[in-house]
């Protein structure tokens, strides 16, 4: 029974958020609602999405930018074309070996990797962007979260 309510407020509680709703539900009793090991795991299928997302903007095996960008629909937050993003020509495990270990931080890699550096050429709106391609050999920089890479933050600049 503990189970299916705690289901039941999980659902109620994720279509708030989703509807951007300001309800606030109140739980008028000591005992925890969430067993701890359902709180990690919401908390853990959070940071799949940040990784998910990661993947989508920053992971690729082939290109150019302007089909991939397009095709994966990436773009700025206010929906027009992204100035700058950055790919990493690496299969996945490779990419998620950089963050083995860490649990909340920045990391440098210590290995380099083919990156793809994608930036706008004439402005315009999508899917009509256009991007000037440079393929570079360079160490990266990610934010890491419970061992995945969830944000590229940068690579490094020697000899750009």
């Amino acid at each position: 029974m503990k189970i299916l309510f705690a289901c039941v407020l999980l659902m109620l509680l994720s279509a708030t958020v989703l509807s951007g709703s300001k309800i606030q539900i109140r739980v008028q009793s000591s005992a925890t609602v969430f067993p701890k090991n359902e709180a990690d795991e919401s908390r853990k299928l959070s940071e799949e999405k940040r990784y998910d997302k990661f993947k989508r903007q920053h992971l690729i095996k082939e290109w150019p930018c302007d089909e991939v960008i397009r095709a994966r629909e990436i773009y700025s937050e206010d929906n027009s074309c992204k100035p700058i993003n950055t790919f990493i020509l690496a299969d996945e495990k490779r990419v998620k070996d950089i963050c083995k270990g860490v649990k909340n931080d920045m990391v440098q890699s210590e290995e380099e990797f083919d990156i793809v550096k994608c930036r706008t050429i004439q402005a315009a709106n999508p899917p009509a962007c256009k991007y000037k391609v440079k393929r570079l050999t360079k160490t990266v920089k990610v934010k890491c979260e419970n061992q995945l890479p969830v944000h590229y933050e940068t690579h490094s600049a020697l000899s750009e």
